[in-house]
């Protein structure tokens, strides 16, 4: 097999796009060599897949800010992000050079790049549907398209760390992108700088993925460059690709795909499940799942996440997904992972219940799942949103004087017919559970912030009361490292109740 060998630089997206078109088109009708192009992009891209949403899949914002241009793939699959040390390879052919099999042309493609990286000292292997992984660490990802009996299939190498900037110009599945959350996502990719500690030049990686597919297919390449034809047609190409007709082709509301998350506590560890769901479509289009927990090795979270990816959001299969992966190994709590799930699928209920994936993650159930029946007699409220100088602070009552939030709550509360209480200790907490309890109580709402609720949890389970948390709106004890001072109450700042949620929440409860 001769290929031509093209490499046409560093080029904007829609350039970029345009050539694939292009390339592809004329590849199908036999116009044009078999042909392998290495391509980079300048400025730094973010290209979403064929069949994806801007809206949802990219921080917009955040591009517009840092000159990240956005486009769209002519390849299915997800979003990627592509920075100018990054290089990408193509290979542009008719079928009969190859089986015409997708999964077949996977396998190839990745095993001859990861014969390649292998050159460079990188313990690379192609890792099934469509991944290279360096210790169970994603450093490539490829995709393909079919035009009549034509094919172009295409892979990145990730070169230098750039994580951050791909993190913040993607929609991943990280609600907050705080370090911790920006470290966990590190364990799950690598780069060719991290793996050897140098950057190589673009004609030293080049080398490598040719000698890679020479090894595997004894593919033989010759030099070439995009003639006098392919140049005119790209170029009759580019104003399309660069208008907003492709690049929004795909409109779906932004508010219905967002990331739902899952956490539960127990003495396996805390359990966090990071699900990015579809509501329009029903879909789960990818999962990270972080904690403190032990397993090792953590590959096997990496594994478990790759089946959690652009699949039915159906909880039954979901679970038979991971109870069946995770049958395979001794000494995982099968039921931990479980409850996680659960968690996340009591937002999805909420989802459906018409709150959007943001709401719904500011709530968190206690004991019942949303759809059951729930009566609330109390409104607990933390006296971290009261005003820091106010002599109620610490008090259960509230004048209401309109300063804080917490004033206009109680009021918001005593319209539904809800005793309020202002909590102003875990201890204090532990002891109103046990008031209500011995006065015949049995459901109540609250507010509080989520990372008291996930340190709580299972003191909240134990109480046997059915509670409705509604996070606050704000920096909290444990944003400002005070969580021991907010536990003995003696948390010197202030936050805020999100009362437009509770309002949302309170008219579905009692509504229902």
């Amino acid at each position: 097999m001769r290929f031509r060998k093209i490499d046409t630089g560093l080029r904007p997206a829609h350039w970029n796009m345009a050539a694939d078109h292009v390339l592809l088109k004329m590849s199908s009708t036999d116009r044009i060599p078999p042909t392998l192009r290495f391509l980079s992009f300048k400025p730094s891209s973010v290209l979403v897949g064929y069949f994806q949403s801007v809206e949802q899949e990219v921080r917009q914002d955040y591009c517009m800010e840092k000159g990240i241009t956005i486009n769209r793939r002519i390849t299915g699959g997800g979003t990627v992000y592509f920075d100018p040390s990054q290089i990408g390879w193509e290979i542009i052919a008719p079928y009969r050079y190859f089986k015409r099999d997708s999964s077949f042309l996977y396998e190839i493609f990745g095993r001859s790049v990861a014969e390649g990286l292998k050159l460079l000292g990188i313990p690379a292997r192609f890792k099934p549907r469509n991944d290279i992984e360096v210790n169970g660490k994603k450093i490539s990802g490829m995709g393909g398209i079919t035009l009549k009996d034509s094919f172009l299939f295409q892979g990145t190498l990730l070169v230098e760390d750039k994580l951050e900037e791909l993190l913040f110009a993607l929609k991943v599945p990280i609600e907050k992108l705080k370090p911790k959350e920006i470290d966990s996502v590190r364990e799950r990719v690598t780069c060719i700088e991290r793996e050897i500690g140098r950057v190589p030049d673009r004609e030293e990686l080049k080398e490598i993925i040719i000698k890679g597919f020479k090894k595997v297919l004894n593919m033989e390449f010759y030099e070439g460059e995009l003639s006098e034809e392919e140049m005119r047609e790209i170029e009759k190409n580019l104003a399309f690709f660069s208008s907003p007709e492709w690049i929004y082709r795909v409109k779906i509301p932004e508010h219905t795909q967002g990331i739902l998350t899952g956490t539960h506590r127990s003495s396996f560890g805390t359990i966090k499940i990071n699900m990015v769901v579809n509501a329009e479509q029903k879909m789960v289009r990818s999962t990270i799942i972080t904690g403190d927990f032990f397993v090792h090795p953590r590959s096997i979270v990496f594994d478990m996440e790759r089946l959690l990816k652009n699949i039915h959001f159906d909880e039954k299969n979901i679970i038979k997904i991971v109870t069946d992966f995770l049958s395979r190994f001794k000494d995982i709590p099968e039921d931990e992972f479980v409850n996680a799930f659960n968690e996340v699928f009591y937002k999805w209920r909420w989802v459906e219940q018409g709150f959007s994936p943001d709401e719904a993650n500011h709530i968190f159930n206690v004991n019942f799942k949303p759809g059951e029946e729930f009566t609330p007699t109390h409104f607990l409220f933390p006296y971290c949103a009261k005003k820091v100088d106010c002599s109620f602070r610490y008090k259960e009552e509230c004048p209401s004087c309109g300063l804080c939030t917490v004033g206009d709550g109680y009021l918001l509360a005593q319209s539904y017919g809800l005793e309020s209480i202002t909590i102003v200790s875990f201890e204090d907490l532990m002891e109103k559970f046990e008031l209500l309890k011995s006065r015949g109580y049995r459901a109540y709402i609250g507010s509080c912030c989520e990372p008291f609720y996930i340190k709580h949890q299972e003191e909240f389970r134990d109480s046997g009361l059915l509670g409705l948390l509604v996070d606050i709106e704000n920096s909290t004890c444990y944003d400002l490292g005070k969580a021991r001072e907010a536990y003995l109450g003696k948390f010197d700042s202030q936050t805020e109740l999100n009362l437009k949620l509770i309002k949302k929440v309170l008219d579905y409860v009692f509504k229902n």
